[in-house]
């Protein structure tokens, strides 16, 4: 064996062994309940840095560290995309040992309704909620509905000439559902209008009738006291058994006979199985930064209840809330392609193309493959073909979640390379070591030096 060859090898074997000891110690670690936490610990946001969620979560980090309620620190990662999926989906997969928590609120309820994802708040542990948001239905101030009762009549009376706010698939959309069955006969013509901003211009400029709004939104954009009517929003109704202190002129849905309420409740979720020990740790910790002077002056100037349940209270707000939103998830009509689905049925006619490719090939007596580097992929479609599939494969596999990336990125590299390295058989070892480091390389770096969260 050549020099250069054996040190490799030596080389390889040292850095996988010194890699998979750093699997187990990691492991280890993770394992151990006593003296948690002893490694920061990754708050999941799956919206953009800069949002509602993303800004909440951020005072509540400052009132920990005010505190000093944990040793160690908190890192928020904003995994935005998806309608909140995506970032959701990165804790359910995540191991359960307190070092990745999950933020959001009723959007992890309503994404399985709409179909989004497969999973919802059964998926994972409920920790406890923290803090909710009114929510109110707004008008152009020179609109001549004057409460919700006029709203349902009027989308009574002229099926879908109402055009409402609210993005499909949110709980803004079920509980406008909610809001028609309210008054059967009822049609409003629901229109996605994205985001808060975009749904107030939209009012503004007639391309709306009315929308669902968060309280703080709607005192954020009302004009000041002289400002033209078509030019200025007006509340028609909150979303809510009481009157709000901010707006207390604006009547409940409740009192107008009308049973519909909603509030934006910020839920905290760990991944399923995670150990009750840390799911009340968690909820205590959460609860003393609940009551953080700079917490509650800040959930003050953004108008946010600082509500906090757990446990049995906690358990029957999510069942109601669920149940509420099922009660019109049929009316749900959107239908969403079943991506994975896709990705398999194009994988399998790839393979075939390819298997039948090389059949053809060998029955009409051409030269048995050689390897890569004599031979183009032009002249090898078989070979360009399997690497795109197992590609396509590996991107499934990472979405999914059905292997970790460590063995996903070596079983993707081990494959792709041994396409490549037909004919060459006496480098296979050197291929399968490159593949084993990739893998737990790869992971080590990304989780270690960059502290990135895989998929």
């Amino acid at each position: 064996m050549k020099m250069p060859t054996l040190l490799w090898h030596s080389g390889s074997v040292i850095a996988i062994a010194a890699l998979i000891g750093w699997q187990v110690l990691r492991a280890t670690s993770q394992s151990a309940e006593n003296g948690y936490p002893e490694r920061p610990i990754h708050i999941v946001v799956p919206y953009d840095a800069g949002g509602g969620s993303d800004t909440f979560v951020r005072i509540l980090q400052k009132g920990i560290s005010e505190d000093q309620l944990l040793d160690q620190p908190l890192v928020i990662i904003n995994q935005a995309g998806g309608s909140g999926t995506i970032g959701s989906r990165e804790v359910k997969n995540a191991d359960p040992d307190g070092y990745k928590i999950l933020c959001h609120h009723n959007a992890i309820i309503t994404a399985k309704l709409a179909e989004t994802v497969d999973y919802g708040p059964e998926a994972f542990e409920p920790i406890a909620m923290t803090g909710e948001m009114s929510m109110v239905i707004l008008v152009r101030d020179d609109s001549p509905i004057r409460n919700i009762v006029d709203l349902l009549q009027t989308a009574k009376d002229k099926p879908s000439t109402i055009r409402f706010g609210a993005n499909k698939g949110a709980p803004a959309y079920f509980t406008t559902l909610q809001l028609q069955k309210a008054l059967p006969g009822a049609e409003l013509s629901i229109v996605s209008a994205g985001g808060g901003a975009d749904r107030y211009s939209k009012i503004l400029g007639g391309h709306l009738e009315a929308g669902i709004f968060s309280l703080s939104e709607y005192l954020d954009f009302r004009g000041i006291e002289g400002t033209p009517a078509d030019e200025n929003i007006r509340a028609i109704a909150l979303l809510s058994n009481e009157r709000h202190e901010s707006i207390p002129d604006v009547p409940t849905t409740v009192e107008l006979k009308i049973p519909v309420v909603l509030t934006n409740a910020n839920y905290w979720w760990a991944p399923k199985e995670t150990p009750p020990e840390i799911i009340d740790f968690w909820a205590n910790v959460l609860a003393k930064a609940m009551q953080n002077e700079t917490v509650l002056a800040e959930l003050a100037r953004l108008r946010m209840d600082p509500s906090y349940e757990r446990d049995s209270a906690l358990q029957a707000r999510l069942a109601d809330t669920i149940k509420q939103f099922n009660l019109v998830a049929e009316q749900e009509q959107s239908w969403l392609p079943n991506f994975t689905v896709y990705v398999g049925i194009l994988l399998a006619i790839l393979m075939a193309w390819a298997i039948l490719e090389a059949i053809l090939r060998k029955n009409g007596g051409e030269q048995a493959a050689a390897p890569l580097m004599s031979e183009p992929f032009r002249k090898r479609p078989d070979i360009a073909l399997a690497c795109f599939a197992l590609l396509c494969g590996y991107v499934l596999l990472l979405s999914t979640g059905w292997l970790p990336f460590a063995i996903a990125s070596a079983a993707m590299v081990a494959l792709i390379g041994g396409q490549m390295m037909r004919g060459a058989p006496a480098r296979w070892l050197v291929l399968l070591e490159l593949a084993v480091l990739t893998g737990l390389g790869s992971q080590f770096i990304f989780t270690e030096v960059f502290v990135t969260p895989l998929p």
